[in-house]
């Protein structure tokens, strides 16, 4: 078994460099999700990888905020982002042992392809998906 030590480390940071992070550990290739929750969040679909909890480190949080959805929506999801530049960072259902990450949020390399689509059911009418990825209307099934 490797020591965390000796793991990959995946860095990242919002936009003006205010929050930042490290990941230790191995990232899933990426989702993008087309719910009415992440348009708005992201100002489109958002495209997160996804990470076990104890594997991400912020390294810096001057700026890092979390918004609680309300219940009726996504009840126990924190949806964290930077209060200085806006941008949008983290997906976190607080009773699991995984977060999402931002995709565009990482530093370059990432070695991460898309692999396919969720919440494909609220899809707006300004665009199509019409790649071969696999897609639900609605979570994940696998």
């Amino acid at each position: 078994m490797k020591d965390k030590n000796d793991s990959k480390t995946t860095k990242g940071r919002c936009l003006c460099g205010q929050v930042r992070f490290e990941i230790h550990g191995e990232l899933r290739d990426i989702v993008n999700c087309h719910c009415s929750k992440c348009r708005r969040f992201h100002g489109n679909f958002g495209a997160y990888t996804r990470v076990k909890v104890e594997d991400l480190r912020i390294t810096e949080e001057k700026s890092l905020k979390w918004y609680k959805s309300p219940m009726d929506e996504t009840p126990n999801v924190h949806r964290g982002f930077c209060s200085e530049c806006g941008s949008s960072l983290f997906w976190h259902p607080r009773d699991q042992p995984n977060i999402a990450v931002a995709a565009g949020a990482l530093d370059e390399p990432t070695n991460l392809k898309t692999i396919g689509h969720v919440w494909c059911s609220q899809k707006p009418d300004y665009y199509n998906i019409e790649d071969d990825l696999i897609k639900f209307d609605e979570t994940w099934s696998t």
